[in-house]
Order: structure tokens, then C-alpha cells, then sequence
């Protein structure tokens, strides 16, 4: 499964999605991106976060005829965001490897620090956005430790947008 080319474009189109409408089978990001891939986005979401994006493996049928029809295991895409405490990102797949290296090669790392999850709109009832509180860090070199530079807090929906394109306002070196 190939992800979006604008993840911002399928972000919004599922934002406004209700909770009966099918899933995607476009993903926001490559949900078998390895380790040592790396795509546009501002922070590296290796799909160990896969759950937390509501991206998985739904079962799909394939065939115009009942009895010809073939059931397939495909990546879809949804919108019950769900980062949660004790999840942290940073902007690079290289911080996985030997600390001493890997901050070298650091800009940001974002620790969750609590969340509540996003619910697309149901019948009468509007999206729930869910929430996300969160520090960023950045590396000292020389001390080799990561310093907050701040805590926020966003809506799930609005940290998805932030993992993609980063914000200015927020991250402020």
C-alpha cells in the first residue's frame, strides 16, 4: 500500500468522515516503512505507531461475482487517532541506533505525556478530536541529553498535522 502523496489532503478528508463510511486504502504514511525510511514528514512515525494513525489490515473482498469473489488482507486507513502517554517520536529514523550516535543526528523528540482519542462523527453527534499533551525536546551535544524546549497541548487531529508538516509556533529552537 503506497501512502497518500498529500497526507494533509487525506487528513482532512477523514477528519470530516463519519464513523459508517468505510475505511481508506490510502494510508497517510508507508505502513511497512522499515527503520531506515524516511518520508516528508516533519517527525519520523515508524509503523510501530501504526495503531496510533488508525492505519491496519481490514479484510476486503475482491470480484464482481459473489462466487468469484477473493477476501484479501489490505492496509486501510481511519480516523481514530490514538497517541497515548509513554509514546515518543523523534524527527529522525536515525535516533534507533546506538544513543551516542543517534544524537548526533537529532533535532526534536516529542514525548507524549497524555491523550484521549479521536472518534469520527457519529448519526447526530459531531467528531470527537480526542487530545494530545506533549513535550518537545532537543539534544544538548555535549551533555548528550534531550532538554524540553516546551509542553503542549493539541487535539489528535491538529497533532497529526503538526507530525506532518511541523509548526513554527510551536517548535521554536
Amino acid at each position: 500500500m503506497k501512502p497518500k502523496e498529500n497526507p494533509l489532503e487525506l487528513l482532512e478528508k477523514l477528519v470530516k468522515k463519519k464513523s459508517k463510511e468505510k475505511r481508506e486504502h490510502e494510508c497517510l504514511k508507508d505502513p511497512e516503512r522499515s527503520l531506515t525510511d524516511k518520508d516528508d514528514w516533519f517527525i519520523y512515525v515508524p509503523s510501530c505507531f501504526n495503531d496510533c494513525l488508525d492505519i491496519a489490515k481490514t479484510t476486503r473482498s475482491h470480484g464482481k461475482k459473489p462466487e468469484k469473489n477473493e477476501i484479501k488482507k489490505v492496509w486501510t486507513q481511519g480516523s481514530r487517532f490514538s497517541f497515548h502517554r509513554g509514546s515518543i517520536l523523534y524527527d529522525t529514523p536515525k535516533a534507533y541506533e546506538k544513543w551516542g550516535d543517534a544524537i548526533k543526528s537529532i533535532n526534536y523528540c516529542i514525548s507524549i505525556l497524555n491523550g484521549t482519542s479521536a472518534e469520527p462523527a457519529a448519526r447526530e453527534n459531531e467528531r470527537i478530536c480526542g487530545n494530545v499533551e506533549f513535550s518537545v525536546l532537543s539534544p544538548c551535544r555535549q551533555t548528550k541529553k534531550l532538554t524540553e524546549l516546551g509542553t503542549f497541548s493539541l487535539t489528535q487531529d491538529e497533532f497529526i498535522r503538526f507530525l506532518i508538516e511541523g509548526n513554527p509556533e510551536i517548535i521554536v529552537k
